[in-house]
């Protein structure tokens, strides 16, 4: 089955999926213990940044409303929000490459 939406629509959505796989993978991480579960009950094996995913979940908010309602280009969209989060995070998930990869860009 073909979509309506454009080729942007559905890069912006792959954003979104892998986004949200990948929090979900650091609140696994942060959860999981490293050691016996019964002496490592209350102590994280990782340490959750909760600054990144705030700065993460920023960077993706608006994109339902840019995918129906466009406020800005996509070049300026990629540029405002994805890019911004990959330069702060440059270790991290990129949010550029995952929309360029599903557009072939």
């Amino acid at each position: 089955m073909d979509s309506v939406l454009s080729k942007d629509a559905l890069a912006h959505l792959e954003v979104i999926s892998q986004v949200t796989n990948h929090l979900r993978s650091l609140g696994f991480k942060a959860t999981r213990t490293k050691s016996s579960w019964l002496f490592s009950l209350f102590k994280p094996s990782y340490p959750l940044n909760s600054q990144l995913v705030a700065d993460l979940m920023d960077a993706i908010h608006n994109t339902p409303v840019q995918i129906s309602q466009p406020f800005c280009s996509t070049e300026e969209y990629i540029k405002l929000y994805y890019r911004s989060f990959d330069h702060k995070y440059p270790n991290s998930i990129s949010l550029e490459t995952i929309f360029k990869s599903y557009t072939g860009d």
